[in-house]
């Protein structure tokens, strides 16, 4: 009786509803939702500047936003003081012709939820390539005594070098406190002192020298202050720079150069008594430790997933017979004191997209081959050495499957699926010739994919 009388309910109201009922006009369905009062505001102050600057410069006013980064938006909501509240926005505009093209227009938002331009920031170039908002001078409001983010733009020069400014707005428009040229850069708090300083990486490609240069603000004195140090002689080109930890997440900067010789040196910066050093340089040579000529695929990762960054330094295994030997990566950690300790042996399959941590009683007998005979699987054998009249044993393999069937393959006999995507499976498959001292669980825990890019680049 109860489910009649519902349904009886449900009937009723669907009629009503299909006889126009409705709880709001029928017309007012087709209208669009409006805007909140605060974005038409937003959007007339901005419209209002465009039009300021077509009319002072007689030329056209493009909307020109970030091209790279975290902060890419035409138009950027902010906190700048840390108080919960966005009050800020930004626009970028580019005046066509003019001699300082860009401007960077800062908008506060008042009471009435209107919004006013408080400040601008000029610059020289074609576009913005990046731009941050941190607190770097640590001055505080004497009203409010909060502290207000300064912008750290990077300008796109067209064909020259990149060209970067620190502004502070805090009193209208953008007052420079710092400029340089640079090839890379990072925000980071390498001193711990709760405001973040700019690293400026450069080359000198003339002399093939480059260095590190660390514009921080001394909070006690007030003044912007200015460190540098070195990297690895020979330097040609700065390939990345990384912001992460040392031992015991101590800030530092990973910065990978490319060398005349053609190697590759990883330089590690920290702070060390209180200014930044290069904890990798070797003093009798000037070179990075971390310095490599070969097996160039691999790059700084955390093998071990504990967020903090290791070094490879990657070493052939001996050859056996005709089989020549792979390579394996043995990954290091740097420490306050310039120490470099060993957190792990890998293979890095970079061409299957996949790496083994490799236990250290494997490796004074191990042999690694492929096998790629089958179609839509490739596969990495693992054996011992036996000596010079004998093949190999193998003990395990691991297969990268591919193709319609890879599903029913990656369970054949003893194989089991380590990891999968959508077009890939990979899988593993023990041989009864050698207890390795892994199981599929403790295999599982040592196998890991390939990833693209790690962040903190």
């Amino acid at each position: 009786m109860g489910k009649k009388v519902l349904l009886a309910v449900m009937t009723a109201a669907l009629c009503a509803l299909l006889a126009g009922c409705f709880p709001w006009a029928a017309e007012d369905s087709y209208k669009l939702p409006k805007p909140p009062r605060g974005y038409e505001n937003l959007t007339a102050a901005v419209d209002k500047t465009r039009r300021d600057l077509m009319q002072e410069y007689s030329t056209t006013v493009e909307d020109v936003p970030p091209s790279t980064g975290d902060n890419t938006s035409a138009v950027q909501l902010l906190d700048m003081d840390d108080d919960g509240t966005q009050e800020t926005a930004v626009t970028f505009f580019r005046v066509v012709g003019a001699q300082n093209p860009m401007r960077i227009c800062f908008y506060t938002q008042q009471e009435d939820e209107g919004y006013v331009l408080s400040g601008v920031i000029s610059g020289e170039g074609d576009s913005v390539y990046a731009v941050h908002y941190a607190d770097v001078d640590g001055i505080r409001d004497p009203v409010t005594d909060r502290t207000r983010k300064e912008v750290v733009v990077s300008w796109q020069l067209g064909g020259q070098a990149n060209y970067l400014g620190v502004y502070s707005v805090q009193k209208g428009d953008g007052q420079m406190l710092v400029s340089a040229v640079y090839d890379s850069y990072r925000l980071t708090d390498l001193d711990q002192n709760g405001l973040m300083e700019v690293a400026v990486g450069t080359v000198d490609r003339v002399e093939n020298s480059g260095k590190v240069t660390l514009y921080g603000w001394n909070t006690a004195e007030d003044i912007m202050t200015v460190q540098e140090t070195a990297l690895s002689v020979g330097a040609t080109a700065i390939r990345s720079m990384r912001a992460n930890f040392i031992k015991n997440f101590a800030p530092a900067l990973y910065v990978v150069s490319d060398l005349a010789d053609g190697s590759t040196a990883v330089d590690v910066i920290a702070m060390k008594g209180g200014q930044p050093t290069n904890l990798a340089l070797d003093p009798e040579t000037l070179v990075s430790r971390e310095c490599s000529s070969s097996y160039r695929d691999l790059t700084l990762s955390d093998v071990n997933s504990d967020n903090i960054l290791e070094l490879p330094r990657p070493r052939q295994l001996e050859a056996h017979g005709a089989l020549d030997g792979a390579w394996l990566a043995d990954w290091v950690q740097y420490d306050s004191r310039s120490r470099a300790s060993k957190i792990c042996t890998t293979y890095h399959c970079v061409v299957d997209g996949w790496y083994l941590v490799v236990p250290d009683h494997w490796q004074s007998r191990l042999v690694i081959y492929r096998n790629d005979t089958v179609s839509g699987q490739r596969a990495v054998v693992f054996a011992l050495w036996q000596g010079e009249d004998k093949e190999p044993l193998p003990f395990l393999s691991i297969y990268r499957l591919t193709g319609a069937s890879r599903a029913l393959r990656a369970t054949t006999g003893n194989r089991f699926i380590l990891a999968e995507d959508s077009n890939t499976i990979y899988a593993a498959t023990f041989y009864n010739t050698w207890d390795c001292g892994l199981d599929e669980n403790e295999l599982l825990e040592n196998f890991r994919l390939i990833v693209s890019s790690w962040s903190g680049e």
